[in-house]
């Protein structure tokens, strides 16, 4: 520790370097010490391939910086940093992250699912000739053909490439090589565990292993991010453990070994007591983990997609693009709508397919919670290049709307008054479905902690966001602020906690008001001279005046 702290005392990063891999950038950012003995070794294990094989293009929304003031001090006084990176704070469903999935299958249209249908080959121009286009069709293994204009695939792209073609074998060269589309593979390993996880893992969420004496590069405490995900909720809990796989790293090629050599290595780093009573163990195989981000990346896959999107193929979600940067779950399923969008109307509001072209950008902003989803306002925003309209003679039913769910969101300015006041908010908000958000910005320091899970479990029951917020801003500042990032229009309701007015209830009046669902922003009472909700200018121009009067 002290050789990387001296080492970072003198380190001065050079804005102007050009990185040619993922390692000169670690050196530079992170100076050699701290490379050498965390970021170097761990990266090459998450990744299963040396570090200097990797681009830096993925880094921005994925590698957080670091501040020498904030790690000595952390250092000196044995503290943890847990509002440090992108991952800080995330919402995770009760039940799991396969609940969205469901509840966006469910509303699919039964009649055009097949599932269980394995795809033999694509054809591309059957028929063509005498400058007449051919027939574009997907041939299933069982003979089934299906017609298409354009395809949407999510099949590995190397695959896609080499196996779906076989009249053509042009498209297999784009794939053809160990130099291209690199992935890593990745083995899961869930441990489930009778009783209360130790006290030293209470409110942790990931831990992070870069030695090698581990066979893992990271253990999920699972049963912190919800109870919910084990069978007896509060009586057990689990771990989830991630080992990954290549050419660089073998495994070893038993599943049993596997597990027992896991089980040793937790009880090494003492996540799982020695005493501990395992209720089982399960382990699975992902041949496709993690696309890497390897240096000749964007050559590859942007020379593929060319000859893809001619035929009117478009390879898109984690593996379909190969992009890790926007290969999250919210990622992969705005790369298909910018891809339905670019197919149908030749883009959207952000252009383009913003999130497949422009990762930086959809990165380094929020997504806003209102989009235009109108064909007819679509078509008439993206003009087609020879002026003609767009026109769609394969939709045989209208479109469906998404309906735009009733908002509510509080928003208060914290510091150590008590929270109970959420639990009244959330009692408020009609049983109908209406979403609900409770932004804490956090002046005391409350957002760069480590919290029981406890707490954090209260916290996520009432959807309440802790954001790290400077203690010489002011009240007024987070709540206009917070509104320019988030909405591109206010909610629905807009409730406004006055700092000191937290005291654990929310006043009768208040209560009523919320009932009734007043569209206007809502101001609690105990403000001094607060101006009446249907009186507010809510233009652009007086609204930071507006609540600094009201906030006091």
């Amino acid at each position: 520790v002290a050789e990387i702290v001296a080492d970072l005392a003198t380190l001065k990063p050079d804005p102007t370097a050009q990185p040619r891999n993922f390692l000169e950038w670690l050196n530079n950012g992170f100076g050699k010490a701290l490379t050498k003995a965390f970021m170097a070794p761990y990266n090459f294990k998450v990744w299963a391939h040396p570090p200097e094989q990797l681009n830096t293009i993925w880094v921005g929304e994925r590698v957080a910086t670091i501040k020498f003031g904030d790690i000595l001090s952390n250092v000196i006084n044995r503290r943890d940093a847990p509002a440090w990176g992108p991952n800080a704070q995330f919402r995770y469903p009760m039940n799991g992250t396969g609940h969205i999935w469901e509840a966006v299958f469910q509303g699919l249209p039964k009649e055009h699912i097949k599932l269980s249908a394995e795809v033999k080959t694509v054809h591309t121009d059957e028929g063509a000739g005498a400058g007449k286009p051919g027939d574009k069709s997907v041939e299933l293994v069982d003979g089934t053909r299906i017609g298409f204009d354009a395809l949407l695939s999510t099949v590995p792209v190397d695959r896609l490439l080499k196996t779906a073609f076989p009249d053509k074998p042009e498209m297999a060269q784009f794939a053809e090589g160990e130099d291209k589309f690199k992935h890593q593979t990745v083995n899961l390993v869930g441990v489930g565990v009778w009783g209360q996880p130790p006290t030293r893992l209470n409110g942790v969420h990931w831990v992070y292993f870069p030695e090698e004496e581990f066979p893992f590069y990271r253990v999920t405490v699972l049963s912190n991010f919800s109870p919910l995900v084990v069978a007896k909720p509060f009586e057990q809990w689990s771990l989830l453990v991630e080992v990954s796989e290549s050419k660089y790293r073998p495994v070893p090629k038993s599943k049993e070994e596997l597990e027992a050599k896991v089980l040793e290595g937790l009880r090494k780093a003492t996540m799982l007591p020695e005493d501990s009573k395992i209720e089982s163990v399960w382990s699975t195989r992902l041949e496709y983990g993690y696309p890497v981000p390897y240096v000749e990346r964007n050559m590859h896959m942007h020379k593929a997609d060319h000859a893809l999107r001619q035929m009117h193929i478009w390879s898109r979600g984690r593996f379909g693009s190969w992009k890790y940067e926007v290969a999250n779950q919210d990622h992969s399923c705005m790369l298909g709508v910018d891809a339905i969008d670019a197919m149908l109307f030749g883009g959207n509001d952000d252009g383009i397919e913003a999130t497949f072209n422009s990762p930086s950008y959809v990165n380094n902003r929020y997504r806003k919670y209102d989009r235009v989803q109108d064909p007819a306002k679509l078509a008439a925003k993206r003009a087609r290049t020879d002026g003609a309209p767009r026109q769609h003679t394969r939709f045989e039913k209208p479109w469906v709307e998404l309906k735009t769910l009733a908002t509510w969101a509080a928003v208060t300015w914290h510091c150590h008054e008590s929270d109970a006041w959420a639990s009244a908010f959330k009692a408020a908000v009609p049983d109908t479905r209406t979403k609900y958000f409770v932004y804490s910005y956090e002046r005391c320091g409350m957002g760069d902690i480590k919290r029981p899970a406890t707490d954090m479990l209260y916290e996520g029951l009432h959807h309440l966001d802790r954001i790290p917020k400077a203690a010489g801003s002011t009240n007024a500042s987070a709540v206009v602020g917070h509104i320019a990032a988030k909405f591109a229009s206010l909610p629905e309701v807009l409730l406004v906690v006055r700092p000191g007015a937290q005291t654990g209830h929310v006043p009768k009046a208040l209560r009523d008001r919320m009932a009734a669902t007043n569209p206007a922003p809502l101001l609690v009472p105990e403000a001094a001279a607060a101006p009446a909700p249907e009186a507010l200018d809510l233009s652009s121009a007086p609204l930071c005046a507006t609540y600094k009067a009201a906030m006091g």
